[in-house]
């Protein structure tokens, strides 16, 4: 039986060497957090937006998601089954009735950011942060804005008073120095935890901070057991592999192209499965899976070799392309190994369809966030739209409302505790194995008592907070994976491998006062 994991629920620091004040302070600066703040600065707001890095780092920047689908209306029923009997009716319906909304206010600063290519700008990750980034530094830099842009300063904790309400957030500068924002708001919009697992096409900033900042501060976090893989991620050759590097997602616009899996011999590996590139992602990752299990010690091939040179030529093969040669393969010149990896976190902090959690004051969207209207799988390429739409929704709802906030009260010190020493990650990343795309009993509480045992003593640096982060996340993921006993949308739990209608509900974690992870299920709504 696994131990229950204890946390300290503010970690320990020396008092901040500054202190500064705001109305709203945003945390993480991809689609979800700049699209808040742009909302916010529109309003006049006094907006802190806070990043780790720059403008054009992160997941938005890197990822191989498109609005181009999003412009129309969707089919809800279709949307719904998706969900796989866990999609949230009302935040799915606010999801499909606000993206195309959004699709057109994004493609208003696309056309500001580059005039001259009127109507032909691409509307992928990477060209939604160009966009976005560049209307932050406009408006950041304009004579007597409200909006404040802190690159290079990195969450620490949210800050609350006596009566357990937001009163701001602890933050730590590139330097080592802490830096107190009093605000009565804090909008979290940090992205995912994906480093926690082995293999992941995320970027190394997946520590899950806002997830672990939120867990901290009092805040539920909901169906952490759901995970979205990219079924064929590049397998590198250790040799050519480097340590925290993000796998590259050979997407479907490959298999659409003509690229097909094969195995060592050129054979197509899963001919006797129908056409893989039009199957859902969650089913053609497990086939993926299983073939691999199947053939041990062999390695299964993704052969874009017969693609003409005008589709590797042309966005987003084009990228894909440059992002695979830099690394030392190609191809379009010969088959790529590959296998499943995980791409994005489907649950996050728990908050309803306006971004506002349990906590008085916080906030959450983005890969941060779960609304629940994904449910266990939600409509593919979703991950993108879901992050904007609740950007700009949090910060549309914060700018009408941000006159009625109150001055926010006295940080008090909630229950201190060291970090875990940097030294610990491998031990961290084992222990994701666990929650792979296959899962079992065993193996959960093996995990879980893996990360109980991890030390907790170490100061407070960016590599521990990564660190420890990551560990206090990676258990809810692996306490909400056992506390599901069914297969259902991207895992199966080799031991329970029916999906049951009695397990149609939602999985919540949170801490209690002394730090101990508490666990339960209510209905989907």
């Amino acid at each position: 039986m696994a131990t229950t994991i204890r946390s300290a629920r503010q970690l320990g620091a020396p008092g901040p060497g500054l202190t500064r004040r705001a109305r709203v302070v945003v945390v993480g600066a991809g689609a979800a957090g700049a699209g808040a703040a742009v909302q916010l600065a529109a309003a006049g707001v006094d907006t802190a937006l806070v990043t780790g890095g720059t403008l054009l780092d992160g997941a938005t920047a890197i990822s191989t998601g498109r609005l181009d689908g999003w412009a129309g209306p969707h089919d809800p029923e279709e949307a719904l089954r998706r969900g796989l009997g866990l999609a949230d009716r009302r935040a799915l319906s606010h999801l499909l009735r606000t993206a195309p909304l959004v699709h057109a206010r994004v493609a208003e600063l696309l056309e500001r950011a580059d005039a001259t290519r009127p109507g032909r700008h691409e509307t992928t990750g990477h060209q939604v942060q160009r966009g976005l980034a560049s209307a932050v530094r406009t408006m950041a830099g304009r004579l007597g804005t409200r909006l404040r842009l802190e690159t290079g300063m990195r969450g620490v904790d949210v800050l609350t008073d006596d009566e357990g309400r937001v009163a701001g957030l602890r933050a730590l500068r590139s330097d080592g120095a802490l830096v107190d924002w009093l605000a009565p708001v804090v909008v979290l919009a940090g992205g995912g935890a994906e480093q926690f697992w082995p293999r992941t096409t995320a970027p190394v900033t997946a520590t899950g901070d806002a997830a672990a900042m939120a867990l901290r501060a009092g805040a539920e976090l909901r169906d952490m057991e759901f995970a979205a893989c990219a079924p064929t991620a590049v397998d590198l050759p250790d040799e050519l592999a480097l340590p925290l590097d993000p796998a590259i997602t050979l997407g479907r616009e490959l298999r659409r192209a003509g690229a097909v899996l094969i195995d060592g011999q050129g054979r197509p590996a899963l001919a006797g499965l129908g056409e893989d590139e039009l199957k859902p992602s969650d089913e053609l990752a497990m086939a993926v899976h299983d073939w691999l299990a199947g053939h041990a010690g062999q390695r299964l091939l993704l052969d874009g070799t017969r693609i003409g040179e005008s589709s590797w030529a042309a966005p987003p093969l084009s990228a894909t392309l440059a992002a695979c040669r830099a690394r030392g393969i190609d191809p379009a010149r010969e088959p790529v190994p590959v296998r499943p990896a995980v791409q994005t976190m489907i649950g996050g902090i728990g908050v309803a369809p306006d971004g506002s959690s349990t906590v008085p004051g916080l906030y959450a969207a983005g890969e941060a966030a779960c609304t629940g209207a994904r449910g266990a799988a939600g409509p593919s390429n979703a991950g993108l739209v879901e992050a904007l739409v609740g950007g700009f929704t949090v910060g549309a709802r914060l700018a009408r409302t941000a006159d009625s906030f109150d001055e926010p009260g006295a940080p008090v010190e909630r229950t201190p505790g060291g970090c875990v020493p940097a030294a610990a990650r491998p031990r961290i990343t084992g222990a994701g194995r666990a929650v792979g795309l296959a899962r079992e009993h065993t193996e959960l509480v093996r995990a879980a008592d893996e990360l109980v045992g991890l030390p907790t003593g170490a100061p407070l640096t960016g590599a521990a907070l990564s660190t420890t982060n990551l560990r206090l996340v990676g258990a809810a993921v692996v306490a909400a994976a056992r506390a599901r006993p069914e297969s259902r949308g991207w895992h199966r739990r080799t031991d329970h491998p029916d999906t049951k209608d009695a397990w149609e509900r939602t999985v919540r974690i949170a801490l209690d006062d002394d730090g101990r992870m508490r666990v339960r299920s209510t209905p989907v709504p």
